[in-house]
C-alpha cells in the first residue's frame, strides 16, 4: 500500500461522509469537519506528513464518536487509521 492507496481510501471516506445524515448537531458538525479536513488533504499535493497526522487524530476521535451509529464510515475511518499506521504516520 502507498500514498495512491491512502488517497483512495480517502476519497471513498469522504464521499460516505457526504451521505452521512445525522440528527444530532455535534456529532453533524464533527462529520462536516471531518469531511472538509479530508477534502482539504486531499487538494494537497506535496509529501508533507503533517495533514496526515492532523487527520490521522481526528479520525481516531470521530471513530469512538459514531462507530455505533455509522459502521461504514466507521469501517473506512479505521482502513484510513492503518494505512497512516503502515506509512509510519
Amino acid at each position: 500500500m502507498d500514498k495512491q492507496t491512502l488517497r483512495g481510501q480517502l476519497q471513498e471516506l469522504h464521499a460516505e461522509l457526504q451521505e452521512i445524515e445525522s440528527l444530532d448537531v455535534n456529532e453533524r458538525q464533527m462529520l462536516q469537519n471531518l469531511a472538509r479536513d479530508v477534502q482539504e488533504v486531499l487538494r494537497r499535493d506535496d509529501d508533507r506528513t503533517q495533514p496526515y497526522s492532523s487527520l490521522g487524530a481526528q479520525l481516531r476521535e470521530a471513530v469512538a464518536q459514531v462507530e455505533a451509529s455509522h459502521p461504514r464510515a466507521t469501517i473506512l475511518m479505521r482502513e484510513v487509521i492503518d494505512q497512516l499506521a503502515f506509512m509510519g504516520i
